[in-house]
């Protein structure tokens, strides 16, 4: 890790430097390992810089750095860590041994939809996750959250017993519990590099959201489409606490609040909705087959995983951590939210955006 550091802040010198302001105006620089074909980059980040521009009167200004040009998809915390950075992907999932409750967010069957878990997973960060997340150096920006992840494979799978022994990529973190929890081996790595994982047969499956496998062309692999919806995992964004605690204070409560509003331009753009019904089409075109189970075939998976959340509430009570509070919690707000429309949620947020993610 030593090294890692020392590798990334090595170069941190030569691409911050100082920051630029120009009259009233901040110029942040935003990195990414996506490319800039990948919709999160074009459908959802470019769109959100045009909100905080308008809304800012463009005293906010981004530089954009993606496609891996600055640091790897693992290395988030670390490039807002040694200056590399002021905003960028910081994903608990990459960094299980590093987090607990957090990883409750992965908790199978959880949320209704990503908006919804995007907006519970930051009403619930301040009490439950907030010394987790700033333990890392960094304040956190905003939650996202992927589409329910789904399973594309080679051989269809209707129930537990079809994965069992197959080989599936997965997220670390509680993702991983859940592959092994219905038998499977679970293959941790990051979701840019499943392609060649799996074209090479190093998996025989992956579990993902939807727009991700049509953004990273599963379907030339997979042959079958599974709609469970396992899990939603939340991705967290960092931003520097020197680069935000040094904004003038007008501008900090306006960037504060416009990034309240990111998650919902990514469920609305990208992770949800009508994006994805796009996204199933691309991998119907593709030659995919999707399976949608019945209640019943549904209920079995339920039954094989649950027994995840109480293993996850006494393990984590162990550590003298409020899990049993916070699954509660959790589950309480997001039924309070499902069934309502993507506006009413923007709206929501709009009106009153939840505090205490960065003190102002």
């Amino acid at each position: 890790m030593l090294a890692s550091l020392l590798g990334v802040g090595a170069v941190a010198p030569f691409v911050r430097g100082s920051r630029d302001v120009t009259g009233d105006s901040v110029l942040l620089r935003y990195t990414a390992h996506i490319p800039n074909s990948h919709g999160l980059y074009g459908k959802v980040f470019l769109p959100w810089e045009e909100i905080v521009t308008e809304r800012t009167g463009g005293r906010i200004r981004w530089e954009h750095f993606v496609d891996k040009l600055l640091h790897g998809p693992l290395d988030g915390f670390k490039a807002v860590a040694t200056g590399v950075t002021d905003y960028t992907h910081a994903y608990a999932t990459y960094q299980p041994g590093s987090f607990h409750l957090t990883h409750g967010l992965q908790l199978p069957f959880l949320f209704p939809n990503p908006g919804v878990a995007a907006l519970v997973s930051e009403e619930l960060y301040p009490e439950y996750l907030k010394d987790e997340y700033e333990r890392m150096g960094v304040y956190l920006a905003h939650c996202d959250s992927t589409s329910a992840y789904d399973i594309i494979s080679k051989t269809p799978i209707r129930s537990p017993a079809d994965i069992r022994g197959l080989k599936v990529r997965a997220t670390g973190g509680l993702t991983a519990a859940i592959i092994r929890q219905v038998g499977a081996v679970p293959v941790v790595m990051a979701a840019a590099e499943t392609y060649t994982a799996f074209q090479r047969g190093i998996l025989d499956a992956v579990a993902l959201g939807g727009p991700d496998m049509a953004a990273y062309r599963l379907h030339e692999t997979g042959n079958y489409f599974t709609r469970v919806g396992l899990t939603h995992t939340v991705l967290q964004y960092c931003l520097s606490p020197r680069t935000f605690d040094g904004l003038p204070e007008d501008l900090r409560v306006e960037l504060y609040n416009l990034f309240r509003l990111r998650g919902q331009v990514a469920h609305r753009n990208y992770y949800g909705g009508e994006a994805l019904d796009r996204s199933i089409e691309t991998l119907v075109a593709g030659g995919v087959e999707v399976i949608e189970l019945t209640p019943e075939e549904r209920q079995e998976w339920v039954d094989a995983i649950l027994p995840l959340e109480q293993r996850f509430i006494e393990e984590n009570e162990a550590r003298g951590l409020p899990a049993g509070d916070f699954v509660r919690e959790a589950r309480q707000r997001a039924a309070v939210y499902d069934g309502w429309t993507d506006q009413e949620l923007w709206d929501h947020i709009l009106e009153r955006p939840v505090q205490g993610i960065i003190a102002l």
